[in-house]
């Protein structure tokens, strides 16, 4: 399990908190939102979980979390202002972010449901996030 833990905070924090942080816009399109919604709240269950499970990791996985949240947050609000609403909803809907973004939040989803810890809101926005994609 510790293995796990430790390839699932990689996964997070890669890729998803590259962005620079300090940006002027004040919303994000709706599939973007998806994804930092799903990151947030299946986000907290994990950290719930590894509460019970490894308390002494909580402190690092929190921190990742927070980056990846507010690094995926900061690159659609760059998106929105360098290419307007649209084109930033566009690029939350192309295959090459999904590509990145959905196998995180699914490897993340797989730990909590072996560990019957995913909420229903985790359950609910994990859906609304990978369903779209799976369905283009």
């Amino acid at each position: 399990m510790k293995t796990e833990t430790a390839l699932l905070t990689l996964l997070i924090a890669c890729g998803c908190a590259a962005a620079p942080m300090l940006v002027n816009a004040q919303s994000i399109p709706t599939p973007c939102q998806r994804y930092v919604t799903a990151m947030k709240v299946c986000g907290r269950d994990l950290i719930r979980y590894e509460e019970i499970m490894q308390p002494d990791q909580v402190p690092q996985l929190r921190s990742q979390l927070d980056e990846g949240v507010n690094g995926m947050n900061s690159l659609f609000q760059r998106a929105v202002r360098e290419h307007g609403m649209d084109l930033a909803g566009k690029f939350c809907t192309s295959q090459a972010l999904s590509s990145q973004i959905v196998p995180k939040l699914t490897n993340m989803m797989t730990a909590l449901s072996m560990g019957d810890a995913a909420s229903e809101g985790c359950q609910d926005a994990y859906g609304k996030a990978v369903v779209p994609v799976l369905t283009q």
